[in-house]
């Protein structure tokens, strides 16, 4: 498929996103709606109660209503913090946009050089040739009139000055020959700068183009084997089909490697969730960029610094040693991955017994 046919079809992908997430806001607003015409009425006649003394407080009916109307906040919170991220989108796909348009329009511009520096190329070597072909006829010329010279003494100061002049016209053309050969050679140059240059941006715009993906996979599991059996879950992944396609690799790797998948801190919380093919539970979407390795553990993260890397707890020595891994499996490279501070989750899960022992994995857009 050429580029500008790929073009058009990520257009109408983000097309179909854009609407789909329009409808999603819509339905959020409509179920914000419903809820506050469902309490609307209980609200009101609980209000009009309190104004009147009541022999015993109506605890289950404010506790019902307290209820109703901390869901409709929450809903409410949800339509606002999703428009938020579906403007943020919007914003980061127009910074794309004009990375890619910048290194198109590179492309073209080295391409023009390239072609220039052909063509004076072209005729530097032509007027190479004509300049060599001008010195041969005046060499002639030299030697029939020195040949002339000794054949006739009594012509031989007419022939001395032939000959002069022929010589004088013969060094006139080897000059004219060197600066033909200096032209050419700064021809060649420029072509070669141009042709490095535009290899270079078709180089940064394939990058740019192609899709993450594992390399190296059997390398990967080798590393991570020896820490098998360690839980790990993922805190997010970005919810267009290249992040979601990186992050079942990523699953598919670390279980060949023995370790053992489970749910994130606060999964399920909300209702923007989505589902990986080698992953057992429901994962958040996550807004951000690039892949992200943290741990949970009880322990400060100062404290763990202070400790080498032997002593830490080993979900942490398992993330620091996932992190390393990615940073050589994942292409395009990542350039920060292997360098970036490992964070560290304290125990906020309400979902799970408290065991904080597991390796976050948050897998944002490719940046």
């Amino acid at each position: 498929m050429d580029i500008p046919a790929l073009e058009a079809a990520v257009r109408g992908l983000e097309h179909s996103i854009g609407v789909f997430t329009w409808c999603l806001l819509g339905s959020t607003f409509v179920v914000s709606l419903g809820l506050i015409l469902e309490y609307w009425h209980p609200v009101s006649e609980f209000i009009d109660e309190l104004k009147w003394p009541m022999s015993v407080f109506r605890w289950p009916t404010f506790m019902e209503i307290a209820g109703g109307i901390l869901v409709t906040i929450g809903v409410l919170g949800e339509f606002g913090f999703t428009l938020e991220v579906f403007v943020l989108e919007g914003r980061l796909e127009q910074a794309n946009h004009a990375i890619r348009d910048t290194l198109t329009a590179k492309l073209g511009e080295a391409d023009k050089m390239a072609k220039t520096a052909v063509s004076d190329s072209s005729i530097a070597f032509s007027q190479a040739k004509d300049a060599l072909s001008k010195a041969g006829k005046a060499e002639a010329s030299l030697g029939k009139a020195e040949t002339e010279a000794k054949n006739a003494q009594t012509a031989s100061s007419s022939a001395l000055t032939m000959a002069a002049q022929a010589r004088k016209e013969a060094d006139s053309f080897e000059t004219d020959i060197k600066s033909a050969k200096k032209q050419a050679a700064d021809a060649e140059s420029h072509l070669a700068a141009a042709l490095k240059a535009a290899a270079a941006a078709q180089v940064e715009l394939n990058l740019l183009k192609t899709p993450r993906s594992l390399t190296n996979v059997l390398a990967l599991i080798s590393a991570l084997r020896p820490f098998e059996g360690v839980e790990y879950a993922f805190s997010g992944v970005f919810g267009d089909e290249e992040s979601m396609e990186l992050a079942d690799q990523i699953s598919d790797a670390l279980q060949q490697a023995g370790w053992k998948a489970t749910f994130a801190p606060n999964t399920g919380t909300g209702s923007s969730w989505i589902r990986l093919k080698h992953f057992p539970t429901g994962v958040n979407l996550d807004v951000g960029t690039g892949v992200r390795i943290g741990a949970e553990a009880t322990e400060k993260p100062e404290d763990l610094n202070a400790l080498p890397q032997s002593k830490r707890p080993q979900q942490v020595q398992a993330a620091s040693a996932l992190a390393l891994a990615l940073a050589h499996s994942i292409f395009p490279t990542q350039n920060d991955l292997a360098t970036s501070v490992l964070s560290v989750i304290p125990p906020s899960d309400r979902f799970r017994p408290p065991r904080f022992d597991a390796v976050l994995i948050n897998v944002g857009k490719k940046p």
